[in-house]
Formats: C-alpha cells, sequence, structure tokens
C-alpha cells in the first residue's frame, strides 16, 4: 500500500512537469504550422494527454473489467469539464470563455454527440440484454468510432475555412523551431505515457486496497488520476495565455476519450464492452452531457457576468457537478 501510494506521487509529479511542457511545445507547433491553437489543443494536445485513459480502459477491458474500462472514460470527461472552472477561478476576474474562440462549439457539440451514442449503447444493451456486433465489436462502439472521424473531419475543414475568425493572443514561444518543438513534444508525450500507466496502475492498487467497487474506482479515482495530464496541460497553456489551447485540450480530450471504447472493445472477449457495462454509468453520462451543455451556451452567450470573479457558467457547472455527485451518492449509484 505504501510502494502504491509513493508510485502516485512520483508520477503525479512527472506528469505535472511534462504536462506544463506539453502546452509551450503545442503552442510553438500552433504558431510554426499556422494550424491554430484551437485546432492543435483539440486534436494534438488533446490526444497526447488522453494516452493514459487508452491505456488504462484497454487494459481494464483485457482483464474482463468493463466498469473500470467505461467509467474511466465517463468519469474523466465529466472531470474534464470541471478544469474549465478551475482555469476560470485562475484566469482572473473576466469569465475565462469570454477570452476564447466560438469555434470550440463544434467540439463541444461532437462531444455531446458521441456522449449521448455511447449512453443509448448503455441503456439498450442493459434493457434488451443483447446487441449488435460486427466482428465482435458493438455496434455502439463502431457508431462512435465513425462518428468521430467525420466530426474530426468537420472540425480541420472549418479550422482551415476560418483560420482568423477570432484573434489568438500568441504565447511568447522565443526562437524555437518547429522541428525542436516537435521532438520535444514527443519526448513528454512519452513521459506522460509512462507515467500515467504507472499512475492509473497504483490509482487501482490504492482503491483495489480499500475494497471499493469497479463502477467507483473507475469513474472516479481512476479517472481524476488519468485525467491529471489535461489538467496540468490546460493550467500550463493558461499561464502562457495560450487559452484556446486550453479550452481546445479540454474538448478534445473528451472527444477522443469516446474513441478510447472502440479500443476497449477491441480487446474486451464477452462481446460488446457498452453492453456489458453498468447501467449506472449512464448517470454518469448524462452529468457530463448536462456539464457540456452549459460550456456550450457559455460560449454562445458569451456573458461578462461573474459569480465570485469567474463566469457565471463555471459557477454553474460547479454547482451542478456538486449537486449530482451528491445525488449519486445518496442514491446509491456507484457511478
Amino acid at each position: 500500500m505504501t510502494q502504491a501510494w509513493i508510485i502516485f506521487i512520483i508520477s503525479a509529479l512527472a506528469i505535472i512537469i511534462a504536462g506544463t511542457k506539453l502546452s509551450k511545445y503545442g503552442d510553438v507547433i500552433a504558431i510554426e504550422t499556422g494550424l491554430g491553437q484551437a485546432l492543435v489543443g483539440s486534436i494534438l494536445v488533446a490526444g497526447a494527454t488522453s494516452l493514459p485513459e487508452v491505456v488504462t480502459s484497454a487494459t481494464a477491458s483485457l482483464i474482463n473489467a468493463p466498469d473500470i474500462a467505461i467509467g474511466n472514460v465517463y468519469g474523466s470527461n465529466t472531470f474534464n469539464i470541471m478544469i474549465l472552472a478551475v482555469a476560470d477561478s485562475l484566469k482572473g476576474t473576466s469569465p475565462f470563455l469570454l477570452n476564447v474562440q466560438s469555434k470550440h462549439i463544434l467540439s463541444a457539440l461532437l462531444g455531446i454527440l458521441l456522449s449521448a451514442i455511447g449512453a443509448m449503447a448503455i441503456l439498450s444493451g442493459n434493457l434488451l440484454g443483447s446487441s449488435v456486433e460486427v466482428f465482435g465489436i458493438g455496434i455502439g462502439a463502431l457508431s462512435i468510432v465513425v462518428t468521430y472521424i467525420i466530426g474530426a473531419r468537420l472540425i480541420f475543414r472549418y479550422e482551415r475555412k476560418n483560420p482568423e475568425l477570432e484573434d489568438e493572443e500568441e504565447a511568447v514561444v522565443g526562437d524555437m523551431s518547429l522541428k525542436e518543438a516537435a521532438m520535444k513534444f514527443a519526448i513528454v508525450a512519452v513521459v506522460i505515457i509512462v507515467a500515467g500507466i504507472k499512475l492509473s496502475q497504483s490509482a487501482d492498487q490504492i482503491a483495489t486496497a480499500t475494497g471499493m467497487e469497479q463502477t467507483f474506482i473507475g469513474s472516479t479515482l481512476v479517472a481524476a488520476a488519468t485525467s491529471l495530464p489535461e489538467m496540468v496541460a490546460s493550467i500550463g497553456a493558461l499561464r502562457i495565455n495560450a487559452y484556446d489551447i486550453a479550452v481546445g485540450n479540454v474538448l478534445g480530450s473528451n472527444i477522443f476519450n469516446m474513441t478510447i471504447i472502440f479500443v476497449a472493445d477491441i480487446f474486451y472477449q464477452q462481446g460488446s464492452v457498452l453492453a456489458n457495462a453498468s447501467l449506472n454509468h449512464t448517470v454518469t453520462a448524462l452529468l457530463g452531457l448536462i456539464l457540456s451543455s452549459i460550456v456550450v451556451i457559455g460560449l454562445f452567450y458569451r456573458s461578462k457576468k461573474t459569480f465570485f470573479n469567474i463566469g457565471w457558467d463555471s459557477f454553474a457547472n460547479i454547482f451542478v457537478y456538486l449537486v449530482g455527485a451528491y445525488l449519486l451518492f445518496n442514491l446509491g449509484v456507484n457511478f
């Protein structure tokens, strides 16, 4: 138990350091390639910070623990939205989302769509007791990955058509070349992968030692642990004024995380991983849908009003998250 805590802390520190650098190098790549912070944040940085979730869910499926695999995905997505609220509290007196581009709405809506597809697959699998499979992979997981591919293409095309939709705040990146930034980005991404795996494994050992159930482990401790790279990368982006990378990282990670279900289904040998997951995960999914919808409204409305020096949307998300967690706990739903 003590050894697991030591590994957990060391891994967390490694992720904190690497995650901060990830945002810096990602911003250089965004500027040097002309792709823009929103696109780099939602695809490149988001993909790198989501790698621990990929490994964790794939491993959980392989050992026949579908609730950890699915709980990790939906729990991480819910936790990720809270990162925006944390960023808002660190930003200052003006609402955080007021300083980012409205083009993130497309990413947020795609994340909502993918999450809803997954929740529907869980519902149908539990209520009908069976699911449609293609080569051993559930139709729900296949629908998610196909929708993701189409959605990612739409985001890329929209970004290319609107490169200067709004002014972006460029970070001070010095004289670093694109090649150097790409190489260093790859190095810190590897560090995050290794540290993220160790972090997840140690968190799972700690949670198992306490006797908690798989659904709770997957959606709370493991989900929070694997979401640490997103939090650090977003806060690191905030410190260098790369606000669009911070938001793109969170929303992009939520999109990318949903495709992890397809990977988990490949490793799961008992049929469709969504059909075999607990119905309780739909509650977590619905909570995530509400939180994401509030972010979309905030990006649309762009209110300048604040509550306790944070945007009204961040305040609403914190409130909904706390109320949702309270209700889930008291209803006996183990995420």
